[in-house]
């Protein structure tokens, strides 16, 4: 059985970092509900700290046109962003899933 995110994430577009401070991010969250929130940032911390050792993850997200997918190292993680290298920054309302 598929759940929730596996049938969300059918096609999204693969963008590289680089691009991700060009796009525009509504003020909406994306998330359905608090457990979801914390789910997500207990996967965000784990990407921070595999971060330090130069792993890569899969953050997945919704930009005002369409659901991406950026493969990168996490930096550091605010209460609202998350910090990519060069300070590039994707806010946290608007991530739907991290694969690590």
């Amino acid at each position: 059985m598929k759940t929730n995110y596996e049938s969300i994430l059918i096609d999204p577009v693969l963008v590289d970092k680089t691009s991700i401070s060009s796009f525009i991010f509504p003020d909406d969250s994306i998330h359905n509900s608090e457990i979801e929130t914390k789910n997500l940032m207990i996967k965000l911390k784990v990407a921070a700290s595999l971060g330090a050792m130069k792993k890569k993850c899969k953050i997945f997200f919704q930009d005002s046109i369409e659901l991406k997918v950026v493969e990168t190292t996490v930096w550091s993680i605010s209460e609202e962003n998350v910090i990519l290298k060069a300070g590039i920054t994707i806010p946290i309302k608007r991530i739907l899933h991290v694969i690590i």
